[in-house]
């Protein structure tokens, strides 16, 4: 039997994949680990309260869990991240004071510059993914 997923459609395109990072994870979560899902493209203005994923008969809506859990239910191919990679580049992809930012002299075009050097770097050191030859967690944010 196929997982249930929501996810969010694209503003003014009910048919289409929309833009939220944490159902986007969770698919390819399920991509990754080829597990069969029934994808249900939601309404925002329209959805369940936080439902996302029905696991085990409840919907579960951190992407966080998710993961942890098909981790945990469907351990093969296994997409645990190595400890040592995944907590040097933990705050790598904080965008947000580079998105939210007004002012253009503040330093977050900077500092958003040299995290992407960083992720640069690393992969081209350790790659192809975060955690070496591997898809991990970490590369499905």
């Amino acid at each position: 039997m196929a997982i249930e997923i929501c996810v969010k459609a694209a503003v003014g395109a009910p048919d289409i994949l929309g833009d939220c990072p944490f159902s986007q994870r969770a698919l390819l979560t399920l991509e990754e680990k080829k597990i069969p899902y029934q994808m249900h493209l939601i309404n925002l203005s329209d959805k369940p309260n936080g439902a996302l994923i029905k696991l085990d008969d409840k919907w579960v809506s951190d992407s966080d869990v998710i993961v942890g859990l098909l981790e945990e239910k469907y351990p093969e191919p296994p997409l645990s991240s190595n400890p040592e990679f995944a907590s040097g580049l933990q705050d790598l992809f904080n965008f947000r004071d580079f998105s939210e930012s007004k002012d253009a002299n503040d330093g977050s075009e900077q500092a958003l510059v040299n995290e992407l050097k960083a992720l640069d770097d690393h992969l081209k050191s350790h790659g192809p993914f975060i955690c070496g030859k591997n898809v991990t967690a970490v590369d499905l944010p």
